[in-house]
């Protein structure tokens, strides 16, 4: 099956800051006027004619990036929680501020495939990663020859062979590979 991975338009964190949510609360800033016409953009390219469905991370970002795209791709839509981005804490209660984060990310950066016993964050591995959103690919192999999927830069990175991804970059991979 082939994937054309499309990590979300360029986030807007204006009003989750404005109320000072943290954590998951994040997640549901949406995106720029910016990253609206990246997506527009995006939704136009040719090769996203080919896509049968188009799979999206619930992440606010990404749902924002997937209407756009939908508008132009006649395909239907389906929300995969597993497309998620990243997780700095798999228990989603010990970070309570940017700062942590960045100290996870920078720990999971530097030991991607493992976590240090005695790091406070449980980070989500690189290999935890891949399985997750392989385990959602899963699901659509054998009835899909083609799909999008909108997701994170972080998802991508455990695809492609790549570290940074430019907003609604689109990368194509095969399943299984």
């Amino acid at each position: 099956m082939k994937i054309f991975l499309i990590r979300h338009g360029e986030p807007d964190y204006t009003a989750v800051v404005e109320k000072h949510y943290v954590g998951y609360g994040r997640d549901l800033g949406g995106l720029t006027p910016a990253g609206i016409k990246m997506a527009q953009q995006c939704a136009l390219r040719p090769e996203l004619q080919q896509a049968q469905l188009i799979l999206t991370s619930p992440f606010t970002r990404a749902m924002a990036t997937t209407l756009e795209i939908a508008r132009q791709v006649a395909a239907p839509v389906k929300v995969e929680l597993g497309l998620h981005e990243w997780q700095p804490d798999r228990t989603g209660t010990l970070i309570e501020n940017n700062d942590q984060v960045l100290k996870s990310y920078t720990q999971y950066r530097r030991t991607p495939h493992s976590r240090p016993a005695d790091f406070p964050y449980p980070y989500e591995t690189a290999d935890e990663v891949q399985e997750r959103v392989k385990a959602v690919f899963a699901k659509y192999a054998d009835h899909y020859d083609c799909i999008a999927c909108v997701t994170h830069g972080e998802v991508m990175h455990q695809f492609v062979n790549q570290d940074k991804f430019d907003y609604c970059e689109i990368q194509t991979i095969n399943y299984p590979n």
